[in-house]
């Protein structure tokens, strides 16, 4: 236990030091690319922060976990709105662009339609995972075509070409941070995971907590970041941007590799509180522009009674 207790503290320093790499890599990007922030967090940012997420369900499901592959993905969600968002907001406002944002919150939400759809016999196929992973690839290429559009009109504004700017330095930074948040979440999960079993936490609660959360941190890390140097509306589009690929390329892939099998649980638990923070969200930023710190207070809040309601449930046999 004290060896698990080391790894979390060395995966947390790892992810911290990633984090702040992360932003400064991204700002300078985005910079150079004439790309708002919003949509820098949104793909290079999010496809990085996402991957410890990626990992963790692939292995799973390639094992028949299918209680770790879509909780950690759904959980995630959750965790990234909720606690992660909540606190940026806490830290300052996070205002954004509304055409920026409802665009990809379109995305964010289709695919929370999509899973809760897809699997409402308590399964997900391969021919449904292999059909959300086709659409994270169309995702992702809307993504690179807005950039282009953006560099190219960033560039006709200026009257320079942004292919001149220096790009090699963010981008090295940018995967060097990228290195050490997945070195350091995969410390912070196997240790948590240990941690976990050492304390009895029922395996239901692993999934979309322990295991979400961790899978999370370089999200949260990178958000608390963003923040500190002054610019949330980097971390907001990292959450969104993260959320889209959660539901459309980690589902489904997990379920490619090996069909998925749901517990009841995850879709009268889980699935609801997917659907109140994505509401929750989406609802403020479309009609205030910004989510100010009372709303961060109320995310975290929420957040932390889903939490509570596991550990009630597990104790109650229901989890």
């Amino acid at each position: 236990m004290f060896l698990d207790i080391f790894l979390v503290i060395l995966g947390l320093g790892l992810v911290a030091k990633g984090g702040d790499l992360f932003v400064d890599s991204s700002i300078q990007l985005g910079r150079a690319l004439r790309v708002p922030r919003f949509v820098i967090g949104g793909t290079l940012v999010s496809l990085a922060t996402t991957t410890p997420e990626l990992v963790v369900s692939a292995t799973a499901s390639s094992v028949g976990d299918s209680g770790i592959a879509l909780g950690n993905a759904v959980g995630s969600c959750i965790c990234n709105i909720g606690l992660i968002v909540g606190t940026v907001a806490l830290m300052g406002p996070v205002t954004v662009d509304r055409n920026q944002f409802g665009s990809r919150a379109g995305w964010m939400l289709a695919g929370g339609v999509l899973v809760i759809v897809f699997t409402w016999d308590r399964t997900l196929s391969r021919p449904l995972g292999a059909l959300l992973l086709g659409l994270a690839l169309v995702y992702l290429a809307w993504d690179f075509l807005a950039i282009r559009r953006l560099k190219t009109a960033g560039a006709s504004a200026s009257g320079t070409e942004t292919d001149n700017e220096p790009l090699l330095r963010p981008i090295l930074i940018f995967l060097a941070g990228a290195g050490l948040i997945i070195v350091g979440s995969r410390l912070l999960v196997t240790s948590g995971q240990s941690l976990a079993a050492a304390l009895g936490i029922p395996s239901a609660i692993i999934g979309f907590s322990v295991i979400a959360l961790g899978t999370s941190l370089p999200e949260l890390v990178t958000g608390v970041t963003a923040a500190r140097k002054g610019v949330p509306d980097l971390s907001l589009g990292n959450i969104i941007g993260a959320n889209v690929l959660n539901l459309f390329l980690i589902v489904g892939l997990s379920a490619t590799i090996h069909p998925l099998a749901l517990e009841a649980f995850s879709q009268w638990y889980a699935f609801p509180w997917m659907v109140v923070f994505f509401g929750v969200v989406v609802s403020l930023i479309w009609r205030n522009g910004h989510v100010g710190h009372l709303a961060g207070r109320v995310l975290i809040a929420l957040y932390l009674l889903y939490l509570v309601g596991f550990v009630v449930l597990s104790a109650l046999g229901l989890a």
